[in-house]
């Protein structure tokens, strides 16, 4: 018998380098933080192009932005979008701390990555993104990260409210003033235009006149945007105009969303005298209030005219038109909302106008209308409100109209939609993000999940 012998030959291949960047962050604009800022980046530079089994991927940083959210990071977005274009493996951050403060951002973001194959290497905590008990770890330290910013938050609230208590005011960008060394001191050109404004208002003029007038000189705003009637009625009811501030006008309910809301007295409020040099007197700003809570209906409360929610203009004849109430009561409110949500009264161009709502914002569905190429229409639902009603909720499939009608009759046992029959069934239909339920008048609702209809490829019609 024949001797064989089996060759093998040894190829040998070259470990592919893996792309590496880095992200930093430092949530305070100042001098110290751009340098602290520098030295993360110089290091991240250096780190990884002397690794030789690494190849540079850049390092992204954020300067002055909280940790907190994630909206207004734009390289830490950007580095999201590299990663999902597949142009990096490793991403290294100095701590969780500096990746995210939020615990559900830090654990949504990470999850994300490890679906990509990318790991996070947090160096401080010595945690990698991909090892067994990293989620877990992750959880723990992002809970305390998280605390530590809200700790941080309530006393950096306390020490500026101990600052209002003392008669030392926080100074912010307003038209008329620059700010230098900590201080208001008055821009002249922009101060005789505040100046001007209370006189044409108190001498007749609406804010939308006073805004097309000062448009026509070339007057613009900070941005170089025109000085439109809100923002002309916002430095009517601006007391620092007079030298004072009145403090916490607006507090922050949440750490981490950072959303203000108007001080209706849950806080103290506190009004400080001679914070800086006035552009108008304190006769004036008075006069400039009264007329404002004459002309616009409202009251005057701490001596400051509340925000009007409608700024007419005068009529042809030059005198201002009576006002309408600005504030309906509540149950006005609600009885006149009503009117418009039911289908006897609303405008129903199609079968579920008025019809479909979101069980999260609990606003209605609107009809969109699609055009195509090859000339074929389709109806499709939408909740367009939705980001309003309920930024945190997520959001409702955009369903066709009529896929939804086929779907509506197959779970009703039809053989084909009948929107009369429907009206006579049921009370309304709700969506949550791709269930969808049925209401019956009776008190019982039936669900199905809503199953999008095949991408069809539509072709342009060609011109015979």
């Amino acid at each position: 018998m024949a001797k064989i012998t089996k060759l093998e030959q040894k190829i040998k291949t070259q470990a592919k380098r893996k792309r590496v960047c880095a992200y930093a962050r430092v949530s305070m604009d100042s001098e110290r933080m751009k340098h602290s800022l520098s030295a993360q980046v110089s290091y991240y530079n250096d780190l990884i192009q002397h690794h030789s089994e690494w190849e540079y991927a850049g390092v992204f940083a954020d300067y002055g932005i909280s940790g907190t959210g994630t909206d207004k990071r734009d390289e830490f977005n950007r580095m999201l979008k590299e990663c999902e274009l597949g142009h990096i493996d490793i991403i290294l951050t100095k701590s969780i701390q500096r990746f995210a403060r939020n615990t559900v951002d830090l654990l949504t973001t990470v999850r994300h990555l490890k679906e990509l194959g990318i790991e996070v290497w947090f160096e401080k905590e010595n945690i990698n993104s991909l090892s067994g008990d990293g989620e877990l770890m992750l959880s723990i330290l992002a809970s305390f990260a998280q605390e530590e910013s809200r700790s941080i938050s309530e006393n950096s609230k306390w020490g500026i409210r101990k600052l209002y208590e003392k008669g030392v005011p926080r100074r912010g960008r307003i038209y008329g003033y620059r700010v230098k060394n900590g201080n208001y001191v008055i821009k002249e050109d922009e101060a005789e235009v505040v100046r001007r404004i209370f006189r044409m208002f108190l001498d007749g003029d609406s804010c939308y006149v006073i805004g097309e007038k000062l448009e026509a000189e070339g007057v613009k705003s900070f941005t170089g945007k025109k000085l439109r009637s809100e923002v002309i009625a916002n430095m009517i009811r601006q007391e620092k105009y007079t030298g004072c501030t009145l403090c916490q006008k607006v507090y922050t309910t949440d750490s981490i969303t950072h959303k203000q809301i108007k001080n209706n007295g849950e806080l103290p409020k506190y009004f400080i005298e001679d914070t800086h040099p006035a552009i108008i007197s304190m006769e004036i700003f008075k006069a400039a209030q009264e007329e404002f809570a004459e002309r616009y209906g409202v009251k005057i409360i701490n001596g400051i005219a509340e925000k009007a929610s409608y700024l007419y203009h005068k009529n042809r004849k030059g005198k201002h038109q009576k006002h309408r109430s600005p504030q309906w009561s509540e149950e006005r409110r609600k009885a006149h909302a009503e009117i418009y949500r039911t289908r006897e009264t609303g405008i129903c161009k199609y079968d579920f106008s008025h019809f479909i709502e979101c069980e999260h914002c609990h606003g209605h569905l609107q009809a969109q209308l699609r055009h195509y190429v090859d000339g074929a229409t389709e109806v499709r639902w939408s909740a367009v409100e939705h980001t309003e009603r309920n930024k945190e909720s997520p959001r409702p499939l955009i369903p066709q109209d009529n896929v939804l009608k086929k779907q509506i009759a197959d779970c009703l046992g039809w053989d084909d939609f009948d929107a009369d029959r429907m009206f006579e069934l049921l009370k309304i239909i709700t969506i949550n993000v791709d269930i969808i339920t049925l209401h019956f008048k009776d008190g019982s609702t039936n669900s199905f999940k809503y199953i999008p209809a095949k991408v069809i490829h539509r072709k342009r019609k060609e011109n015979i």
